[in-house]
């Protein structure tokens, strides 16, 4: 056994380990989906018109969950594009990421021929943090696995003998 080459796969293996779960921990700060349930916020919007629903920053991300008096899908615009929006279960669930260099000004449009209430919650948050996380469980995967084929190199191999002159 080579005990300087087992001490360093088994470093490697504890940083690989802090990274690995450490990751999820920097996705949970930066991201906290209790925000988002319950729905806390409310507005009533007229047929045919517009309001102003939430701001993104630039290089931000914007998360909302919703649902309407109608349970319809609801029109969410930029300036540029039409923001997507998925049903899951009667609650709509939309994302936007904010590429540009200014705020981004989301608006919600009733394009039916009645009012509707919309129940809705919303969360900002920069995506840096998920990327940054995504980066170190990678990152810490692939450190223990070298790490473990250290410590196993370090384990098999004879140790050096000093030969008698």
């Amino acid at each position: 056994m080579r005990k300087n080459i087992l001490i360093g796969g088994i470093i490697v293996l504890v940083i690989g380990f802090a990274m690995f779960f450490g990751g999820p921990y920097i996705f949970k700060s930066t991201v906290n989906l209790n925000q988002l349930l319950p729905l806390k916020d409310s507005l009533s919007i007229n047929p045919g018109t517009g309001v102003a629903f939430t701001v993104v920053p630039a290089g931000k991300v914007m998360a909302a969950v919703y649902n309407d008096s109608l349970s319809k899908p609801i029109e969410f615009k930029s300036i540029n594009e039409t923001v997507s929006t998925q049903n899951e279960n009667g609650t709509f669930i939309i994302e936007y990421y904010n590429a540009g260099n200014s705020n981004q000004t989301i608006d919600l449009v009733n394009n039916y021929t009645v009012p509707m209430t919309v129940n809705y919650s919303v969360l900002i948050f920069s995506a840096s943090g998920i990327i940054y996380s995504i980066i170190l469980v990678l990152l810490g995967g692939a450190l223990m696995f070298i790490g473990g084929i250290i410590a196993v190199i370090g384990l098999i191999l004879k140790s050096k003998r000093s030969n008698p002159v």
